[in-house]
């Protein structure tokens, strides 16, 4: 992935490297499980002394500055554990968050000294972890150019550029939990046409997937979207709902059949929206189980939150999901957002 100007700003003296020698970075740890126990969450005041203590550290000590600076926090043995056992691959950072899914989870972290992007998503306990979807591996233009809707943006636009999408929500990426164990995380990215500042051209989504052990298997591009279409179904949102949305093209599930699965897909029902399935799927393969709302655990007034279709596979073949994202009350007005789901019974 493109990354022009995510560069570390250490904020160091320049005199101070008159002496060529390897940064002192921490040994790293054995890889052990990422739990809620690694977060920290330090006052404000409290990260920013921090910050402007060890950025006057020159590079060799940075990052043990940083780690001394922590435990004299009070952080967490797990939380310094988390941030020592990073030193040496993506620099200095903290784990901020973290969401439990199933085998595989969510690690969203920030980096402490970074001039801008400050916050990054790594998909935690498979194997191998973690695994930063901001790698640029996942993003190389020549497999990107493979999606014939990213090609035709290549082919417009000649400085294309990928960049991190939200990572600071902590409902993101969208998980696709199948029955027998797979998981699928769609994380998305920003298109634009050359730098960091430049217009954005439009969006894409990869899918991360994992096997049942955990393993993972691949990440593809699940879905590229032009930023025309995505202006006009943002124009189309109402205001107070436009800080979410979910990702769009067909997914695929696929089930054994006796078994459930389950799909979250992001909403606030503060708003009067709500999701729907307009044609409900053939009860002789698929039959819906559930459809529960969870509102954002902040408590705040108009925060949105998820709701969760589970299902069971019945029998074998293929049904497809077509979601609607509607106010039930306005019945001729059309959906402000669709997600397809193409389900594979087995």
């Amino acid at each position: 992935m493109t990354r022009t100007g995510l560069l570390l700003a250490t904020v160091c003296a320049a005199s101070s490297l008159a002496v060529a020698q390897e940064p002192a970075k921490p040994a790293p740890h054995p890889v052990t499980r990422v739990g809620a126990a690694a977060v920290w969450n330090p006052p404000a005041d409290t990260l920013a002394a921090l910050r402007q203590k060890c950025g006057e550290a020159d590079a060799t000590h940075i990052e043990r500055c940083f780690l001394n600076e922590m435990k004299a926090a009070a952080a967490s043995p797990e939380a310094l554990a988390f941030a020592e056992s990073l030193a040496t691959s993506l620099g200095v950072v903290y784990l901020r968050a973290f969401r439990h899914v199933e085998r595989v989870d969510v690690a969203y972290i920030e980096y402490a000294f970074r001039a801008n992007e400050l916050e990054g998503v790594l998909l935690v306990n498979g194997n191998p972890t973690p695994i930063d979807v901001d790698d640029d591996r996942f993003t190389i233009d020549a497999e990107m150019r493979k999606n014939p809707a990213y090609a035709a943006l290549a082919e417009q636009y000649a400085h294309i550029s990928v960049w991190p999408g939200d990572r600071f929500d902590s409902k993101l990426p969208t998980v696709i939990s199948i029955g027998w164990g797979t998981q699928t995380f769609l994380v998305q990215y920003t298109l634009r046409d050359g730098c960091q500042a430049c217009a954005e051209i439009g969006t894409a989504t990869l899918a991360f997937n994992f096997d049942t052990q955990g393993n993972f298997q691949s990440a593809r591009v699940s879905n590229v979207t032009a930023a025309t279409a995505a202006a006009s179904r943002a124009a189309a949102m109402p205001t107070n709902s436009t800080d979410f949305d979910v990702a769009g093209g067909v997914e695929q599930i696929r089930v054994l059949a006796g078994k459930q699965f389950s799909i979250t897909l992001k909403a606030n029902h503060t708003t009067g929206y709500g999701w729907r399935l307009p044609t409900p799927p053939d009860p002789a393969r698929l039959k819906q189980t559930s459809n529960e709302y969870h509102a954002a655990d902040s408590g705040a007034v108009s925060a949105p939150g998820e709701e969760v279709w589970t299902f069971e596979a019945v029998g074998k073949g293929t049904v497809q999901l077509d979601f609607e994202y509607v106010r039930p009350f306005e019945k001729d007005a059309k959906p402000v957002k669709t997600a397809r789901y193409s389900v594979v019974i087995e």
